[in-house]
């Protein structure tokens, strides 16, 4: 069996690290224009790199990509944002909800559950196997709910709305129009390029297994990660870490995201695929449009002045998809 190369491997990873920076980052508006942005090189995307490397090898190394064992692996990626922005203590934005326990509760419901756990983990690894590898494993693991909702949206091709709608909330962060027009466009054009190169040099030849950090590399990632951790924690707003009983509250989530891994990846060692299979060959220019239309969306939401009222709305509605997807995964793990 024909094994990658060093290099393919660590191009893949870093499109991994493209793709979860990509839907993390310009889609919710926070950085816009993140790829053209030197200092993104140094925190940004290698913040969404590590951890997606991190947590894919964790779950794959050790058992299958079940989706119930994605799920708190990505909810364990979005509690990041307590030590590093310590933005579950403490928005950097005026925020007027609750904090239950020490933390920002609804600012948690909306990025440990959702956010980040789909826009900077899931989604991306679902994409990346489907166009660039020749394996199918996620998406054949997938509960059939969840395939329903890849099949509503591929079939009343609902992927030309949601970008749409994903600039019109990603207006909030586009501090003019012309911002809005370009930032969907040139960060899409980023993405692109990178899938052309690769489908070039490279092409759909491995599965995703073949493009797992091996067992070092899976350590060289970890020691990274952590160092990351150490230095953002006492340079990034150190101020604003909180007294234990606040820090209490998010360790209480890392262990309960973190036995909800464990038991997802134990009991997904037991599971058969579905035989199902998604493999996607876009070309760059629908792939372009769908950016336009992100652009499209911002200009809508920053010329009408809907892109508050949207987020809110878009808030509301991870939270609840978010609460769902959690009583689900633990119906899935604890079900004989």
């Amino acid at each position: 069996m024909l094994l990658p190369s060093g290099r393919s491997k660590v191009f893949f990873w870093l499109i991994l690290g493209a793709l979860s920076t990509y839907f993390a980052e310009v889609w919710s508006g926070s950085q816009i224009y993140t790829f053209y942005n030197p200092l993104s090189y140094l925190l940004v995307i290698p913040l969404y790199t590590l951890h997606t490397l991190f947590l894919w090898t964790l779950v794959w190394r050790y058992g299958r990509p079940w989706f119930y064992a994605l799920f708190p692996a990505g909810c364990l990626y979005g509690l990041y944002e307590a030590y590093i922005t310590k933005v579950l203590w403490n928005p950097t934005w005026a925020s007027e909800f609750p904090r239950v326990f020490g933390i920002a509760l609804t600012e948690t419901m909306v990025l440990v559950l959702f956010w980040h756990c789909f826009m900077s983990f899931i989604i991306p690894l679902l994409l990346a196997e489907a166009i660039f590898t020749s394996s199918s494993e996620i998406y054949s693991l997938l509960p059939p709910w969840a395939l329903r909702v890849v099949r509503v949206i591929k079939q009343k091709r609902l992927y030309y709305v949601l970008p749409v709608l994903g600039g019109v909330f990603q207006s909030t962060g586009a501090p003019t129009v012309l911002d809005a027009a370009l930032s969907g466009i040139m960060t899409t054009l980023f993405v692109v390029v990178l899938m052309v190169l690769w489908r070039r040099r490279v092409g759909v030849t491995y599965s995703m297994r073949d493009l797992l950090p091996d067992t070092r590399q899976f350590k060289i990632n970890g020691v990274l990660l952590l160092a990351y951790y150490l230095i953002t924690g006492v340079t990034m707003r150190p101020e604003e870490i909180p007294g234990l009983g606040a820090q209490a509250t998010v360790w209480v989530l890392y262990l309960f995201f973190g036995a909800l891994l464990y038991l997802g990846i134990k009991r997904s060692k037991t599971l058969e695929g579905n035989g199902l299979e998604l493999h996607l060959n876009p070309s760059p220019v629908p792939l372009m449009f769908m950016g336009g239309l992100i652009s499209v969306g911002s200009v809508i939401g920053i010329v009408s002045g809907l892109n508050y009222i949207s987020a809110l709305l878009v808030w509301l509605i991870d939270i609840l998809f978010g609460l769902y997807v959690l009583v689900q995964t633990i119906r899935g793990i604890l079900r004989n």
